[in-house]
């Protein structure tokens, strides 16, 4: 869950930038890293940036459950409703506000240790 957050600042804070940082593990189905820039100085959830790939793929990221899904975040958005993680963080936010969810509160229905899972996840 610890690890969880780090992503999530990584990812928060690499959205400030113009020519911006993207996380680790944000890819394209090629395994490259996709080019992204942000239509205006400051990226975040209301501006977020336009990545592309050369391959034609939608960039995105690795599940990080061992079963090749997404955790589970119940109640996990600052409004109590439940967090939807995808592949695209990036153009679909997993809460209503924009936000990310609270890392205590996801799982994987496999059980798979995120901790561990999201140390990988961070490397790339």
């Amino acid at each position: 869950a610890i690890l969880f957050f780090c992503f999530i600042t990584v990812f928060a804070v690499s959205m400030g930038q113009r020519r911006r940082r993207i996380p680790p593990n944000y890819r394209c189905s090629d395994g490259t890293k996709p080019d992204c820039s942000c239509p205006k100085p400051r990226c975040n959830a209301k501006n977020p940036p336009d990545c592309s790939c050369d391959d034609g793929s939608t960039p995105g990221f690795k599940p990080p459950c061992s079963d090749g899904t997404f955790p589970v975040c119940a109640g996990g958005c600052s409004d109590g409703s439940d967090a939807v993680l995808t592949a695209d963080l990036i153009d679909n936010p997993p809460c209503p506000d924009g936000g990310f969810p609270r890392p205590r509160k996801c799982k994987c229905a496999d059980g798979t240790n995120l901790r561990r899972k999201y140390l990988d996840f961070l490397k790339g």
